[in-house]
């Protein structure tokens, strides 16, 4: 039994049929035998649309406040992807940036990985669930939501295996 670790974009869960086909693959996981974490990021335009209400608001955002309001796109992908893995009966939870914590510096819109809490991670995976964890956020020292800058992967630690 081995870990697998998935990571979907936003046009691969861009809406129901294509987060059922994620779904498929990440069962096809399960069924080998594999612990599975899954990060995904928001459905399609979501965060192009979040910014784009946002703008309707003000032209220089706060960018603790951006920062608040276009992690929420992840949000609605991870509990929409558990709740269908679920209802296939495979048994998975979703998990944001700050509940796992991932720790980041402070450098809102652009922070980077300083650290990923692994306890639990491993503590649902060892309870059989799946885990869907929100791409693109976490959380500072201050308990601030932090995002991670679009289009970059962005890290200084090894993702679960620190």
């Amino acid at each position: 039994m081995g870990l697998i670790v998935q990571k979907f974009g936003g046009s691969s869960v861009a809406n129901t049929e294509k987060l059922e086909l994620v779904a498929e693959h990440i069962i096809k996981e399960v069924e080998h035998n594999n612990k599975v974490v899954v990060v995904v990021s928001a459905q399609g335009k979501t965060t192009d649309r979040l910014i784009a209400e946002e703008s309707e608001i003000t032209k220089t955002p706060i960018k603790r406040e951006h920062d608040v309001l276009v992690s929420t796109g992840e949000q609605i992908t991870i509990a929409k992807l558990a709740m269908l893995l679920n209802k296939k009966n495979y048994k998975s939870v979703s998990l944001t940036g700050w509940q796992i914590p991932i720790l980041t510096n402070s450098e809102f819109t652009n922070s980077r990985i300083r650290y990923i809490h692994n306890d639990t991670i491993e503590e649902y995976l060892a309870a059989g669930n799946i885990v869907v964890v929100a791409g693109f956020q976490g959380i500072d020292e201050s308990g601030n939501i932090t995002t991670l800058g679009r289009g970059r992967i962005r890290y200084n630690c090894c993702c679960l295996s620190c």
